[in-house]
C-alpha cells in the first residue's frame, strides 16, 4: 500500500478542516470590518435648491425668479457602509431669501444640511456655492404676433405668410415684461421661392429699440410653431368701370372716362388669374347720371375669389364726362307690365309719365314719344291687389346710345282673376 501524503491526510481529517474554516471566517470579518471603518466620500446631485422669501415679502406679492430649477450637488465623506444608505431626501439644500423685501437682482449663498443627526456622515462641499435670482412682482400681458418672416418669392410670384397664432401671452418679472415693445414671429428662408411651403417659426420679444430680449425668465404660452407660405404667380390687370342701365350702342371711350388707378397687381392660383385680364368696380347706376361730369371716389375694386390685390389701393376714382351729350324731355303713352303671375289682372291707371333722356344730339333729334316704352315691373307687388304704384324704365327704339335720366313710378290696379 501506498502512503498518503500530507495534504490528502488533512483532508480526511474532519477536526483540522473545521479548525481550518474557522481561521478564514476570521481573517475575513477582520478584513471587512477593518475597511468599513475606513472613511470614503460620494458625490450626490441633482438635489433641488429650496428658496423662500420671508412671509413680508411674500404677502406683498414678491417672488423669486429663476432661469431654471436650480439643483445642487453635495459630496458627503462617512462611512462605506452609512454612506450607501443616504440618497437626496437625507439632506436639504437652501438658498436663503429671507432677508430680501425688495425688487432686484440677488446672488443667494447655498448652504446643505443633514435632514437627521442620527446618521454618521459629513457633508464636505456644495455646489454650485451661490445661485442668482430675481425678485420681483409677476405680470402676464398679451401681446399680438408680428410677421416678421422675410420671404424671398422669386420673380413674378408673391409671397403671403399664414400664422397660426394671432398672440402671445407671456409671464415672469414685471421688470422683463415692461420691456416688451413687439412681438414678431421668425424664421430663416434661404431660397426663393415659386410653391408654398412650411417652415418652423420662432417666437423672438424685442424692445422699443428692436433688441432682443432674453426669454429665460419667462414663461410664453408659444414659443415655436409652423408657419405657411403661400406663393402664388403675379399678373397685371386692367380696372375696368361697371354699369347698370347702361345704353348697349353707348361707347365710353377714352376721352369720356378716367380711371385711377387703371391697373392693378394681383395674385392667385394660376389656373384662375390665366383667365383674367380685368377686374370690375362698383357698379354705377347711368339713370343716376345727368348729362355733366361726375367724379366717383373710392370704388371699391373687386379681384376674383381666392385672389388678392396686392397694389397699394384697394379702391379707384374714376371720372366720366358726360356733358357732350344732349338732353331733352319727352312724354310716354305706350306702357307695358311685367313680372305679374298669370293669376293676376292689371289696368295701367296711370296715361302718361315724363322722362328725361340723354343722349348724342343726332339720336335725340330722330327719337320721338312714340318710339319709347314705359315698363312697368311689378315684381316686387306678388300677392298685392287693388291700386298700387309699381318702378318704371324705359325702352327706346330706334336709337340705341340714349339713356333715361331719373326715377319714375306710375299707377295701376291690380285684380285676381276669378
Amino acid at each position: 500500500m501506498k502512503k498518503r501524503t500530507l495534504t490528502q491526510r488533512i483532508l480526511d481529517n474532519n477536526y483540522i478542516l473545521l479548525i481550518i474554516s474557522v481561521v478564514i471566517s476570521i481573517s475575513i470579518w477582520i478584513y471587512m470590518s477593518m475597511n468599513a471603518t475606513n472613511d470614503t466620500f460620494v458625490t450626490i446631485s441633482n438635489i433641488p435648491v429650496q428658496m423662500e422669501l420671508s412671509e413680508e415679502a411674500s404677502s406683498s406679492g414678491l417672488r423669486i425668479f429663476t432661469a431654471n430649477e436650480p439643483s445642487a450637488s453635495v459630496t458627503l465623506t462617512g462611512n462605506r457602509t452609512i454612506l450607501g444608505m443616504v440618497d437626496s431626501t437625507d439632506i436639504t439644500v437652501t438658498a436663503s431669501a429671507s432677508t430680501i423685501n425688495t425688487t432686484g437682482n440677488f446672488t443667494l449663498p447655498v448652504t446643505a444640511v443633514k435632514n437627521s443627526s442620527s446618521k454618521n456622515f459629513s457633508i464636505t462641499n456644495t455646489a454650485p456655492s451661490s445661485v442668482s435670482v430675481v425678485v420681483d412682482y409677476f405680470k402676464e400681458a398679451s401681446f399680438p404676433i408680428k410677421d416678421g418672416i422675410i420671404v424671398n418669392a422669386k420673380k413674378g410670384y408673391y409671397s403671403s405668410t399664414s400664422i397660426p397664432y394671432s398672440k402671445v401671452t407671456v409671464s415672469g418679472p414685471q421688470s422683463e415684461v415692461n420691456k416688451i415693445y413687439k412681438v414678431v414671429a421668425k424664421a430663416e428662408i434661404s431660397s426663393e421661392l415659386s410653391e408654398p411651403i412650411d417652415v418652423e417659426a420662432t417666437i423672438v420679444l424685442l424692445d422699443v429699440n428692436d433688441n432682443e430680449i432674453s426669454t429665460q425668465l419667462l414663461e410664453l404660452s408659444v414659443e415655436k410653431f409652423t408657419a405657411n407660405i403661400n406663393v402664388l404667380p403675379e399678373k397685371t390687370v386692367k380696372v375696368n368701370p361697371l354699369f347698370v342701365n347702361k345704353p348697349k350702342g353707348l361707347k365710353i371711350t377714352d376721352d369720356i372716362i378716367e380711371i385711377a388707378p387703371s391697373e392693378i397687381l394681383i395674385a392667385g392660383p394660376s389656373e384662375i388669374i390665366d383667365k383674367v385680364d380685368f377686374v370690375n368696380l362698383d357698379s354705377i347706376d347711368f339713370s343716376a347720371l345727368n348729362n355733366t361730369e361726375h367724379v366717383f371716389n373710392n370704388l371699391s375694386v373687386s379681384v376674383p375669389d381666392k385672389c388678392k390685390n396686392i397694389s397699394n389701393s384697394s379702391t379707384a376714382t374714376m371720372v366720366l364726362d358726360l356733358s357732350g351729350f344732349d338732353k331733352k324731355t319727352y312724354t310716354v303713352t305706350n306702357f307695358v307690365v311685367e313680372g305679374l303671375p298669370d293669376e293676376y289682372s292689371y289696368e295701367v291707371t296711370s296715361k302718361s309719365v315724363k322722362v328725361t333722356v340723354i343722349g348724342p344730339a343726332e339720336e335725340l333729334e330722330e327719337l320721338v314719344a312714340s318710339d319709347i316704352t314705359a315698363v312697368i315691373d311689378t315684381s316686387d307687388a306678388t300677392g298685392k291687389t287693388g291700386s298700387v304704384e309699381m318702378p318704371v324704365t324705359f325702352r327706346f327704339d330706334g336709337v340705341s346710345s340714349c339713356w333715361y335720366y331719373g326715377t319714375y313710378q306710375a299707377n295701376l290696379t291690380i285684380t285676381e282673376k276669378q
